[in-house]
């Protein structure tokens, strides 16, 4: 994902529209001209750019309550809206925009444009995207972008808002870096990383996932079973009570509620990207037009409007090149971020909608078409593909049978803890890694792919 020479901050609502540019244009340039030297003279804030752009993003997954009906707003400067979507704000969402603009200042990002519906508002970034929920929030940059430094900020956001006096459960991810040495330095190293997170939540734990000299991928987990968060980069360690997100029953401001979460979530990370498609991702390809109306082009003739066909997006086509996405469907978001500059191309697809009226996540078979389908869409060389899965996040009758069938027969985990089903293979690749963790709350399965050339 690229950003503007030049961004709109502070959130205009572009509308998402189906205007543009409706036919690719014939270009006399190939990939190589097409990538000029200001290509990614965007996406970082640093000085001294060399030009090989940081794609893959820094990953951070944030709640405060163990569902959204248990956030309740509880500041004076709560955020009034006029949008068709006002009596559903509760919790974070009624958290003022500009106290998130300024948080994102603290990152090097900046809102180009909004989207909403009676669950989420999503931000659309200068370096990628932010997910807000009553309860919980998803923040994804890219670049040298330093988000880490952004969480002492989010938890003083929570107190004040929810009066939640820390975090219920935290998330960190990352591939690894393509050009770690042109980060800042607290994300130069996953070790750095590793003992900043420590700091403020001591009883997190940190993982490396895949093949060290390899693409890999790094995790750090923490809560719910921690008890004591330290907040020591923002203030005074503060005691949490405990809650979780897969437990039957939860405390928050001092009541016990019942958690009906039902967690999921995919990533696929891809580099190697066929060049040839990556011709729609610059200004002049799919479209002449940038932003939003470019962006509805790239979707349309790139084959990304077909994987959510009635999800909600707000994509952007960036000069000169990069394209960026947030589609919202039902209570459950997807994104996508492309950098596609042939000496540093990347692609990432990040969902977690599943269920009702669209593919369920908890299928393997239906994963395994969903990763060949985003695959189609950008030819990748090598691919990585997560899937977080909440230990109690109820699989459908048919998925739970499929478990039993191959050996699971644990009366509970029939319906509910099943450990998400190898994937099945992938058309076109071959599986080179795949590694089942099992967490206290949470399965993860990992798998790396390369292009079967």
């Amino acid at each position: 994902m690229m950003q503007l020479s030049s961004p709109t901050a502070g959130g205009a609502q572009y509308a998402v529209s189906a205007t543009g540019n409706n036919q690719r244009e014939s270009q006399a340039e190939n990939i190589q001209s097409l990538c000029t030297p200001t290509c990614s003279t965007n996406g970082t804030h640093s000085d001294g750019y060399t030009g090989a752009f940081e794609g893959p993003e820094k990953l951070l997954e944030m709640w405060f309550a163990a569902d959204a009906g248990m956030a309740h707003h509880v500041g004076s400067d709560a955020h009034i809206s006029s949008d068709e979507w006002a009596e559903h704000r509760t919790g974070l969402r009624l958290v003022p925009r500009t106290v998130w603009s300024d948080m994102l200042d603290m990152v090097h990002c900046q809102v180009l444009s909004t989207l909403s519906n009676a669950h989420i508002d999503s931000y659309l970034l200068s370096e990628s995207s932010f997910f807000v929920y009553p309860h919980k929030l998803v923040l994804k940059t890219c670049g040298t972008t330093t988000l880490l430094y952004a969480i002492p900020r989010i938890l003083s956001i929570a107190r004040e808002h929810l009066g939640a006096m820390c975090a219920h459960q935290v998330f960190y991810s990352r591939k690894n870096f393509m050009y770690p040495d042109q980060q800042e330095e607290l994300h130069q190293s996953w070790a750095k990383e590793v003992a900043y997170l420590d700091a403020l939540f001591p009883d997190g734990a940190a993982y490396l996932i895949g093949k060290t000299n390899r693409d890999h991928w790094h995790v750090y987990l923490s809560g719910p079973e921690s008890e004591t968060v330290s907040n020591s980069l923002a203030g005074s360690p503060v005691l949490c009570p405990q809650m979780s997100r897969s437990s039957s029953q939860s405390t928050v401001h001092g009541m016990m509620q019942p958690s009906t979460s039902s967690d999921i979530t995919v990533e696929i990370l891809m580099t190697g990207l066929d060049a040839e498609r990556m011709r729609l991702m610059y200004l002049g390809g799919a479209s002449t037009e940038e932003g939003a109306a470019g962006g509805a082009a790239v979707e349309r003739l790139s084959g990304i409007s077909d994987i959510y066909p009635n999800a909600a997006t707000d994509s952007y086509l960036f000069t000169p090149c990069g394209f960026s996405l947030n589609g919202l469907q039902g209570d459950g978001y997807f994104t996508i971020h492309v950098t596609p500059e042939p000496h540093c191309s990347y692609a990432s697809f990040e969902t977690n909608v599943s269920g009702s009226g669209v593919r369920n996540l908890h299928d393997p078979q239906a994963t395994k078409h969903l990763v060949e389908q985003v695959t189609r869409v950008f030819g990748p060389k090598f691919v990585t593909v997560t899937v977080f899965k909440a230990r109690a996040a109820e699989a459908p009758q048919s998925v739970a049978d499929n478990a039993w069938e191959n050996g699971v027969k644990d009366g509970p985990a029939k319906t509910a803890d099943a450990a998400p089903l190898s994937f099945a293979p992938v058309d076109g690749y071959k599986a080179m890694d795949r590694v089942l963790y099992e967490f206290d709350h949470y399965w993860l399965r990992y798998a790396y792919y390369i292009r079967a050339d």
